[in-house]
């Protein structure tokens, strides 16, 4: 499962009908399932882990006698020593093919038999379809040979996968044993140990805090599993945050449709991995789970108000796939994984009609609006530019010192300085004029050097007994080298330098937050709680790329990014409304949303040829389906060879996030440079997790949410 944190983490326009659900009760029924506790692995790789247990405790036998006491704070460090008898976790496999149904895949091993090989079928569960694999190999070199083998013998869609090793060597252990903070070493039983907090918690260092039963053992590979057991509610407290956190999507019906996704797929996926001792991995191959380190508040109500509910399809739990962000629509899982789940169908994230919010201002300035910034906006919200002015003719005149002094004198009184007595100057003396009626000019002393002035102003020419101080205002960005040379000032060339002033002094609060549909706004990276703002002063609209443009009125879209300035007085001075450069999609609030990657063909090439058979470059083919999504692309070689890739396996080729892509050469061969464009992150099959946030802010319930992304399904409990 891909995962929020981050972010983070980021599949083009899928314009077909986005239908709205009603909301149902849960079914009564409860379906055969029962709940029970889960099994997840948090380690298998170390030699050692160390340990402590909240409010102390025992490390115990797996049967729980009493081995070691600690006490709380203690750290044990729990040691497997292998004498050197470390058998690698990892081996290589070249999977043929995509995911098939099991008469499809029978066929194909059938097929690869008559070279002369012995190909295994592998259970997929997600997509109930099987993987046809060939060979196990120690590095990824050794695999080649059998890759030019297979593409010589016509299979097109070949590729490399990583596996964790089926075998049970028989390696001479040297013991397991407990190190403890006064370096004494303890025996351990052979089988392993199990800890009990006599709190809640056990800890383990480089993984976190768990609720439930900890064991640690030794594995098959001469390494030591760690393995958490608790009730399935605990488990999903420490998986729904880190999935989709509340801090990063903060709406209480999207978290509460990520718990019952999480809940069902690890129902669905109970014993997915018990060849290993456990049901899941606490990773993105299966769900990540934080343990208790990992809960947060809104993410416990979310498990908490949704206790029990699963989705099902016929009885039985379905496969909740989700992603990150699917980039404006999702995909058959057909295309993904194989498999025809009929809930597993591609939809929009697109709202046939968007709500919208009214938000009106003083009315828009004609012209084009070149001349307008943050600093300007600033002045014009906080009542010391006039409205009158706002207009080209007006900012391109030259300026006019009665006005400029007023402009100043509004400074000089929010500052409690005294009026300046200077006269009000022409030409760029205006800067200086301006900087020294703010007391500027008192920072240069002992501070600034001649030299630093002259590396600034190079051939600028202001008086010379203000040269330091135009330095200095050159070197904080305030007066731009090129303005100092320049034969006249305009309005517009006094008011910014005046703005920029004014910033050094007195930052500008500007604040930040997502649009609900009531009217209130969710500060930015301020928890779920809102605010309510005021009848806003100025409205205006951002632009990608940071254009500006006042505007009389806005409707804003829920959920878009606004800005504001609050007045001392109550309500907003300025109001901004942004325009997503993800448009009106439900997913555009990931930064993943739309994507850009450079990179050379040598490096595409050392990508393509780490999992594959193709060792050259000659063109890549793609075919797209209506939502600008690959489902297949051609490599083809300078041998003249095509090499097919679908699902995944095309992004994994490329190094790519998502499916979702087109992408232009610049150059000749063989120093071309591929930019590819894209959007999404993610497989794109289930629950857009980041179009489940923006359904939320919508006003859609779990339930709508959930049977958007998973046609058909029921949601219901469980059992008691």
């Amino acid at each position: 499962m891909a995962t929020l944190r981050y972010f983070f983490a980021l599949c083009t326009l899928l314009f077909a009908l986005c239908f709205s659900v009603q909301a149902q009760a849960p079914a009564k029924a409860h379906i055969s399932v029962k709940p029970k506790d889960i099994r997840i692995g948090l380690s298998l790789e170390a030699t050692e882990h160390v340990i402590s247990l909240e409010g102390g405790g025992s490390v115990c036998t797996r049967a729980g006698k009493p081995l070691i006491r600690l006490r709380g704070g203690e750290r044990l460090r729990i040691w497997l020593d292998t004498r050197g008898q470390i058998t690698s976790a990892d081996e290589y496999r070249v999977q043929i093919g995509p995911p098939l149904a099991k008469k499809e895949s029978d066929a194909l091993i059938q097929q690869i038999k008559k070279l002369g090989e012995s190909p295994e079928s592998v259970k997929l569960s997600d997509g109930d379809t099987w993987r046809i694999l060939l060979g196990r190999f120690a590095t990824l070199e050794d695999a080649e040979p059998l890759l030019e083998k297979l593409s010589a013998g016509g299979f097109e869609e070949l590729w490399v996968t990583s596996e964790k090793r089926t075998a049970n060597p028989k390696n001479s252990r040297g013991g397991l044993y407990g190190i403890t903070e006064r370096h004494e070493r303890v025996a351990l039983p052979s089988d392993g140990v199990l800890l009990k907090p006599s709190l809640e918690a056990s800890t383990v260092e480089g993984k976190g805090a768990y609720r439930g039963r900890i064991e640690i053992y030794p594995n098959a590979q001469n390494r030591l599993s760690v393995i958490n057991t608790l009730d399935m509610e605990s488990y999903l407290r420490g998986v729904v945050p880190k999935e989709m956190g509340a801090w990063i999507y903060p709406a209480i019906e999207a978290l509460k449709a990520q718990a019952v996704a999480a809940r069902t797929y690890a129902y669905a996926n109970l014993g997915k991995r018990s060849k290993n001792g456990f049901d899941l991995l606490d990773t993105p191959l299966d769900q990540v789970y934080g343990g208790k380190d990992g809960e947060q508040n809104l993410t416990d109500r979310a498990v908490a108000e949704t206790r029990g509910l699963i989705a099902t399809m016929n009885g039985r739990p379905i496969q909740t796939l989700y992603m990150a962000t699917g980039g404006g629509a999702t995909i058959d899982n057909t295309h993904v994984f194989g498999g025809g789940f009929s809930y597993l169908k591609g939809v929009s994230s697109y709202p046939n009609a968007p709500q919208t919010l009214l938000y009106k201002g003083i009315p828009a300035p004609s012209g084009s609006q070149s001349w307008l910034s943050w600093n300007i906006a600033r002045l014009v919200a906080e009542g010391l530019l006039p409205t009158d002015q706002l207009n080209d003719s007006k900012m391109f005149d030259e300026f006019k010192p009665g006005e400029i002094k007023k402009y100043v004198t509004f400074l000089t009184n929010r500052f409690k300085l005294p009026a300046s007595t200077l006269p009000t100057p022409k030409g760029t003396q205006v800067y200086i004029w301006m900087a020294k009626s703010l007391n500027l000019h008192k920072l240069i002393d002992g501070i600034e050097r001649p030299l630093a002035a002259d590396y600034f102003l190079q051939d600028a020419k202001p008086p010379s007994q203000d040269r330091i101080l135009a330095g200095f205002l050159s070197r904080l960005g305030i007066v731009s080298p090129l303005q100092w040379r320049a034969q006249s000032v305009t309005t517009l060339d006094a008011l910014q330098v005046l703005a920029r002033i004014w910033a050094e002094l007195e930052p500008m609060d500007l604040q930040e937050g997502v649009l609900l549909r009531d009217g209130q706004v969710r500060p930015r990276q301020q928890g779920p709680t809102p605010i309510r703002l005021g009848t806003p002063l100025l409205v205006l609209e951002e632009y990608p790329g940071g254009y500006l443009c006042m505007v009389g009125s806005v409707n804003a879209q829920v959920g878009d990014k606004v800005k504001w300035l609050n007045s001392p007085e109550g309500g907003s001075r300025l109001f901004v409304r942004r325009l997503d450069p993800d448009g009106a999609s439900y997913d555009r609030y990931n930064p993943a949303a739309h994507w850009k990657l450079e990179i050379s063909e040598a490096d595409l090439v050392a990508k393509l040829r780490s999992r594959s058979a193709v060792r050259s470059l000659k063109s890549i083919d793609l075919t797209h389906n209506e939502n600008g999504r690959v489902t297949e692309m051609i490599v083809r070689d300078q041998a003249g060879g095509a090499h097919r890739f679908t699902g995944m396996r095309i992004r994994g080729a490329l190094g790519l996030r998502d499916n979702v892509f087109r992408f232009i050469t610049t150059g000749e061969p063989p120093d071309r440079k591929f930019i590819f464009y894209g959007r999404g992150w993610g497989h794109g099959v289930g629950m857009d997790q980041t179009g489940a946030y923006g359904m939320a802010l919508e006003g859609f319930t779990f339930e709508q949410i959930l049977k958007h992304y998973y046609r058909g399904v029921t949601i219901q409990p469980i059992g008691n």
